[in-house]
C-alpha cells in the first residue's frame, strides 16, 4: 500500500484521480480487516498520519482559514451590536444632558434617568461639552 501511494505521487493529474478511485475500492474491500486491526490503533493511526501527512496538513490549514473567517464575521457582528448599544447609551446621556443644560430638568433628574450618579453624569456632561447651569 505504501509503495502504491508513493508511486501515485508521480502520476499525472488524471492518473491520480483514477488512482484515488482504485485506492477507495481497496480500502472499502478491506474495511472488515481494518475493523479487526483497530486493536492496534496507535500503529494504524501513526501509519495513516505518515501516509496522509500532506492531505491532513491541507485540511488543517483549510480548517484554520475557515475558523478565522468565521471568527472575523462573528467579531464584526458582535462589534456592531456593542457599538449600537454604546451609541444608544451615549445618545441617551446626551439627550438628558441637553435637557439639563437648557434648564428643563435638574442634574439630579438627568443622573437618575440615565442610571448614573450625579458625579458621573456631570463628568459625562462636561466631557461632551455641555454646560451645567448654575442653580
Amino acid at each position: 500500500m505504501r509503495q502504491y501511494l508513493l508511486e501515485v505521487g508521480a502520476f499525472a493529474e488524471r492518473e491520480k484521480d483514477l488512482a484515488d478511485v482504485v485506492l477507495q475500492v481497496i480500502v472499502n474491500s478491506y474495511m472488515e480487516k481494518v475493523q479487526k486491526w483497530k486493536g492496534s490503533e496507535r500503529i494504524m493511526c501513526e501509519a495513516l498520519r505518515v501516509l496522509m501527512a500532506d492531505e491532513l496538513n491541507e485540511e488543517r490549514m483549510e480548517g484554520q482559514r475557515e475558523g478565522r473567517i468565521e471568527g472575523q464575521r462573528e467579531g464584526r457582528i458582535e462589534g456592531q451590536r456593542e457599538g449600537r448599544i454604546e451609541g444608544q447609551r451615549e445618545g441617551q446621556i446626551r439627550a438628558y444632558a441637553s435637557l439639563v443644560q437648557d434648564g428643563i430638568i435638574t442634574v439630579e433628574t438627568g443622573a437618575e434617568k440615565t442610571g448614573m450618579s450625579v458625579g458621573d453624569f456631570t463628568k459625562e456632561m462636561k466631557q461632551a461639552g455641555y454646560v451645567i447651569p448654575a442653580v
